[in-house]
């Protein structure tokens, strides 16, 4: 009889605490990669079947005014897992894809770490991207499982790096690398993700589902492939794959389901950013809607992003919250609903709008700040610093939109520059950006330059062509008398990557020459640096050249500013009439950047003579 009493008692002691455990919901993070702002049915793209995703709005909230604090991969990804801006995360650019190399750092605390703390099994399957070290990947950042692959981008069949060479394989299990030849990436992110719920099924359990879809590669099953075979491309590749992570997202659903997780489960929705329109992409596939911009641009089709959040008989059901909203909110708004604690993160918690469509947003101003450009939004009013809008929706013009002010409530197109209209608007959003701890001085545009040279009508050759990407008006570019601004992509700028430039010009007859002065630009963000050196030499004839005189430049030790330096070589009494210039790229990232030892770009712009 004793011993009855004490298994019994044993027993619901046991069965006390399994409850008292299971009262703590699951959570699951489901980001999609490069999916346009309104890339679902229930988001407005009538021409997509995504049945799966449009249910779990049905059953719980979505936002239409929700952003991501990036319009890039990694720092959108660092904001979401730490709460805070890409800054503040250690990682306002992409970490590379590279194995060995840093990125975010280990300092910044990650949702997952957070969990932990609360008891929670932590797992990540799908793309990492935020470093490529023991340390800074997802077992050394909190997760007690990962499953996926570390870089940027994979072919969804042999699992080696997409972007560019050599080929590296990279698919990888708690940091050990594996291989699955063929097997489609899509479909083994479901097998693990059902393996890790499964094991996990007892306790609370917290799953980063980082799906690599609809990023390119474009590789969607042969099904959706047929079933959008009359749209135009390339939109049909893309909705093709759209419609495959819908199909993976309904087995997410069933496998809750059939565990009776369902109800206890929290599961939230987001893309990480706006749609591609790079050559990889085809060229685009993805929309925006009424929105201009895409990934890369702070424009709303960059930063603006479907989002959901289900959490059954706990929150409302089939609604919507127009209230802004951002990434760096989820981390909170969690440990809000698990009762864990969230301190000290730039992010507040939704549970409250959430709940209450009546509450007003937590941001009443948010910056953004991603390589040259930077955006600032107070209620309605948007300023865009140095805007880029990489679908070409509208031209902007280098000098008179590098300030660009929208009222989002009356134009949420963004198509219209209303600066000149409200030049006290422009600059109250303009003072509160730079009062940011993240902003410099140089973030206020200035007038561009103007230069004098006798180079003016000369001719000019270059040895070898700038990046296609970056490549101005070619050798033209360089002797216009305007010095490009710190938009390396103004159109103004020749951009190198790894690759010196080389000039050769022609004054036309003998001058005096006392000096000649090179513009470049470091942006290491962008992996942009100043070159090594700047070497000249001249010629009366054009076959005898003098002894090149060179100037030691070097790329500064400074991770954010975006600094232009004219580098100038001067000598008393020369006399030429052609000039060898060789601005010397540092050829690779230094040691302390993040892209370390992978290929640096060199910018250079306007080499005047005097």
């Amino acid at each position: 009889m004793k011993r009855s009493a004490v298994i019994s008692t044993l027993l619901l002691t046991w069965l006390t605490l399994n409850a008292f455990a299971q009262q703590k919901p699951n959570v699951i993070v489901i980001l999609t990669d490069d999916q346009g702002t309104v890339d679902l049915n229930s988001f407005g793209a009538k021409d997509l079947h995504t049945p799966n995703i449009d249910k779990l709005a049905e059953q719980g909230v979505k936002f239409t005014q929700f952003y991501a604090a990036a319009p890039l991969c990694s720092p959108s990804r660092a904001s979401m897992l730490t709460g805070m801006n890409p800054h503040a995360a250690g990682l306002p650019g992409n970490a590379s894809s590279m194995k060995g190399t840093r990125g975010m750092p280990t300092e910044k605390v990650t949702i997952a770490e957070a969990m932990k703390e609360e008891g929670y099994t932590t797992g990540h399957i799908g793309k990492w991207h935020l470093g490529f070290t023991p340390e800074t990947m997802p077992n050394g950042q909190g997760f007690d499982y990962s499953y996926g692959h570390m870089g940027g981008c994979i072919d969804n069949y042999s699992h080696f790096f997409y972007w560019n060479g050599p080929n590296r394989h990279d698919l990888y299990e708690n940091g050990k690398e594996i291989w699955e030849d063929g097997a489609y990436f899509p479909d083994l992110m479901k097998q693990k993700a059902d393996e890790f719920i499964g094991r996990n099924k007892e306790s609370p359990f917290f799953m980063y589902y980082a799906i690599n879809l609809p990023h390119y590669p474009l590789q969607p099953t042969a099904k959706w492939r047929e079933h959008y075979k009359n749209l135009p491309h390339p939109r049909k590749d893309y909705a093709a794959f759209v419609s495959t992570i819908d199909e993976r997202v309904g087995h997410l659903m069933h496998t809750l389901d059939s565990l009776k997780l369902r109800e206890n489960t929290i599961v939230i929705f987001q893309s990480d950013h706006g749609h591609s329109v790079e050559s990889r992409a085809f060229g685009g596939g993805g929309s925006a809607g009424p929105y201009r911009g895409s990934k890369m641009s702070l424009f709303e089709g960059g930063i603006r992003v479907p989002a959901i959040i289900s959490y059954p008989n706990q929150i409302p059901e089939n609604q919507e919250r127009d209230q802004l909203a951002l990434n760096i909110d989820w981390f909170p708004t969690i440990m809000d609903y698990i009762g864990g604690n969230a301190e000290n993160l730039e992010g507040k918690s939704l549970k409250p709008l959430i709940e209450n469509a009546a509450e007003e947003t937590t941001h009443q101003v948010f910056r953004w700040k991603q390589g040259v450009s930077w955006a600032i939004r107070k209620g309605d009013w948007k300023l865009i610093g140095f805007p880029q809008d990489p679908t070409k929706k509208a031209v902007l013009d280098p000098e008179k939109d590098v300030l660009f002010l929208s009222n989002l409530k009356n134009d949420p197109s963004e198509m219209v520059n209303i600066a000149s209209q409200y030049p006290e608007k422009v600059k109250e959003l303009l003072d509160e950006y730079l009062d940011w701890e993240y902003a410099s001085a140089e973030d206020a545009p200035k007038k561009r330059e103007t230069l004098t040279s006798i180079a003016k009508n000369a001719e000019v050759t270059l040895t070898d062509q700038p990046h296609n990407k970056y490549s101005g008006r070619g050798a033209l570019s360089l002797h216009d008398e305007k010095l490009g601004g710190r938009q390396f992509n103004d159109g103004f700028w020749l951009g190198y990557e790894g690759n010196d430039l080389s000039a050769t010009i022609d004054l036309g007859k003998v001058q005096q020459i006392e000096r000649v002065v090179v513009g470049t630009l470091q942006d290491a963000p962008s992996w942009i640096f100043f070159p090594e050196f700047v070497e000249v030499s001249w010629s009366a004839d054009g076959k005898n050249y003098s002894t090149p005189i060179r100037m030691e430049v070097g790329a500064l030790k400074d991770k954010s500013r975006k600094l232009i330096r004219r580098i100038t070589v001067e000598k008393e009494n020369v006399h030429g009439r052609y000039i060898k210039v060789l601005v010397k790229n540092t050829g690779k990232c230094p040691e302390w950047h993040m892209g370390a030892g992978q290929k640096a770009w060199l910018f250079v712009d306007e080499i005047t003579v005097q």
